[in-house]
């Protein structure tokens, strides 16, 4: 496609990310932690996985046109997302091994289930209101990609989390669809 294309063109001979290990793995990529050497902080690096052997360690296994379109719209999806709500993309790239990948905030924090198992145990002063109060940021990410026109179609406990510092960040967007607002149908990615 033009995109991998564009991405080919400015892929480097040497990377700067330094894989400091893998934080997830869902049924389109894993998530890794990376040390970024150029701006010298941590981040998230999302690559996307072959389709033949999931739990493979090393070399990406050939990845069909539908995941990479997928991934590649997952990228863009969140990429166009402006909400402190939702957790920014900084690069989408192609490694110098080839692979596909998108970087983007690490988030440390709790996930949903656990703020509602603080709630249950009274844990850290956790209580109705307060975890109310954090759904509330969630309907007001939410609305905010709506308006946008995009369906995350996967939210869930695991893909929303509290950062230490309070802010409510919402997480892959793998399964997202964007809609032409103006003409009521799906957009995707093209590959």
């Amino acid at each position: 496609s033009e995109l991998l294309r564009r991405l080919r063109t400015h892929a480097p001979k040497d990377s700067r990310y330094q894989l400091l290990g893998e934080i997830g793995r869902g049924g389109m990529g894993a998530v890794i932690r990376v040390w970024d050497e150029d701006l010298r902080r941590t981040l998230a690096m999302k690559v996307v996985l072959g389709k033949e052997d999931k739990a493979a360690k090393g070399a990406t296994p050939p990845v069909d046109s539908r995941t990479l379109g997928r991934f590649l719209e997952e990228a863009q999806i969140t990429g166009q997302l402006d909400h402190p709500g939702i957790v920014p993309v900084h690069e989408l790239g192609l490694g110098a091994d080839g692979q596909v990948y998108f970087t983007m905030r690490l988030v440390r924090g709790e996930d949903l289930r656990t703020i509602f198992q603080h709630v249950e145990s009274g844990h850290e002063g956790w209580s109705t209101t307060r975890a109310l109060n954090v759904m509330l940021k969630v309907c007001e990410a939410m609305a905010y990609a709506h308006a946008k026109g995009v369906i995350h179609r996967d939210l869930k406990p695991s893909n929303l989390f509290l950062t230490d510092t309070g802010n409510l960040k919402i997480l892959d967007f793998g399964l997202a669809k964007r809609l032409d607002v103006e003409a009521g149908r799906t957009q995707t990615a093209e590959v």
